[in-house]
């Protein structure tokens, strides 16, 4: 047999300290008569006399200690209430430099787009003029866009772990 009408019946009794003092007769007679329920019997009491023998050795702090842990728990609950619109203007703020940072090189990239297609112009006609390969001329430009895409590149990174360490919890 694996399983007892009655187990459930049992385990309540073992389970709420009814057994055997407070249980009727016929509840002892099955416990006596089914394998099932006695294993049973056997398992429940020793787990509530470990859970008992584990309530009685179970340390209680001292009230005064309670209060003082319950006391600090709600500073650091107010403390941190009261830093979170801080921490959204932070956020705020380095996004705005962000975005700041990224027009000004906007603006500085076409101040001197005019002026370095001026002075590209010159350098490609200095360059017909000497009949140098126009191949040369086209790897200057690609070193100086290079110069330009790792520069947003930084942007791209930086910008993420700023906004970390600004709206990052302390």
């Amino acid at each position: 047999m694996i399983e007892c009408g009655r187990e459930a019946e049992v385990l309540d009794a073992v389970a709420f300290g009814r057994w055997p003092a407070q249980c009727d007769a016929g509840l002892l007679t099955h416990v006596a008569a089914c394998a099932v329920c006695a294993d049973l019997v056997e398992v429940a009491r020793a787990l509530r006399d470990d859970c008992e023998a584990a309530c009685r050795e179970a340390p209680v702090p001292a009230a005064g200690m309670v209060w003082w842990r319950a006391t600090i728990r709600a500073r650091a609950d107010a403390a941190r209430t009261a830093t979170q619109p801080i921490t959204v203007v932070q956020g705020i703020a380095g996004a705005s430099a962000v975005g700041l940072t990224c027009g000004l090189a906007s603006i500085a990239w076409r101040s001197l787009h005019g002026t370095a297609t001026d002075r590209l112009a010159e350098f490609v006609a200095h360059l017909a003029a000497r009949r140098v390969d126009a191949a040369a001329a086209s790897t200057i430009t690609l070193e100086h866009a290079l110069m330009v895409l790792l520069a947003l590149a930084a942007c791209v990174v930086i910008a993420p772990i700023a906004l970390y360490i600004t709206l990052g919890d302390d």
